[in-house]
Order: structure tokens, then C-alpha cells, then sequence
């Protein structure tokens, strides 16, 4: 694929790479730093394309493996954790734990699940929004936001349970 051929693309392929960091991120910056590496990504292999292949896959394809890189170059936890937290979380903790011992592991807890995942444990728990609410600002159907959401705070619970395991 020559260089004009992949700019004559690039203004279809950006809004798919835009899309998958917006799904995996769940905010406009993070999808946008998502499309720039991504096309950046594309054009070091311009001259390696074929032109004839299906490009919106391959756009798609890069995008999704540029999202975890750029989630793994990250690896810190994102959301302050506070005493709201889910009660059922902070109820299986061991009595003689104390209350930071708790937030330590129901950090590294959190760190586990996804962004996407972590944004909407953030509104649901700690902002104390609505599935409704939740469901306007994000644009997910409500049925999949409380989908996302149970196994969210299953994949919680699992988590801080083996952490909790690990310590005893």
C-alpha cells in the first residue's frame, strides 16, 4: 500500500479505533490516544500492506491490542477506594483486619477488573448513581450496564478473596 492509499483510508479507519478505546477505556481521551497509536502503529507497516485486504478489521484488530498495552504500560489503580465500597467486599473481611489492611486489598482488588469496568463500579458505588444515570452518561443499554456491573463485582469479590487467601 502506498502512503497516498493508506491517507486516503485514514479518515475511515479513525473513528473505528476511536470506537474500540471508547469501549475499552470509557472516555473520549484515552480512545483518542488509542486511534493516534494505533494509526501510528498502521503507517510503520504502510509499505507492508496489502492494499486489497480488509482494512477496518485490521484497523480494529490493532486498536483492541493497542488498548491493553496502553492499560498495561498504566498498571496503577485508578479509583480512590472508600469505606462505601460494596458491602458484601468489606463484610468477608477477616474481623481482625483492620479497616486500611481492607482498602489495600479492595485496591488491588479493583486494579484487576477492567477500565470499563472500573469507571462504572466508580459511578455506581462510590458516586452513587443510578443504573439510569449510569446508563444516560455511558450510552450502554441498561440490562448490559447491570450485566457489566454483576459480573464486575463478581470478578471483585473472586479478587479480593484470593488476596485475602494469599495473607492468611
Amino acid at each position: 500500500m502506498t502512503p497516498e492509499e493508506f491517507e486516503h483510508i485514514v479518515p475511515c479507519l479513525r473513528p473505528l479505533m476511536v470506537s474500540v478505546g471508547r469501549d475499552f477505556f470509557g472516555n473520549k481521551d484515552d480512545a483518542e490516544d488509542v486511534a493516534q497509536e494505533s494509526l501510528a502503529r498502521l503507517w510503520t507497516y504502510c509499505s507492508r500492506l496489502d492494499a486489497g485486504r480488509n482494512m477496518e478489521a485490521l484497523a480494529i484488530r490493532v486498536a483492541k491490542n493497542v488498548s491493553v498495552d496502553i492499560y498495561k504500560r498504566r498498571q496503577v489503580v485508578t479509583l480512590p477506594i472508600k469505606a462505601q465500597m460494596d458491602v458484601a467486599v468489606v463484610e468477608s473481611a477477616d474481623s481482625n483486619v483492620d479497616f486500611e489492611e481492607t482498602q489495600n486489598r479492595l485496591a488491588l482488588a479493583m486494579a484487576k477488573l477492567s477500565p470499563r469496568e472500573q469507571q462504572l463500579m466508580q459511578a455506581s458505588k462510590m458516586d452513587g448513581l443510578s443504573n439510569d444515570e449510569i446508563s444516560k452518561q455511558t450510552g450502554i443499554a441498561k440490562a448490559s450496564l447491570q450485566s457489566i456491573l454483576s459480573m464486575a463485582k463478581k470478578k471483585l469479590l473472586k479478587q479480593f478473596n484470593q488476596l485475602d487467601n494469599e495473607i492468611r
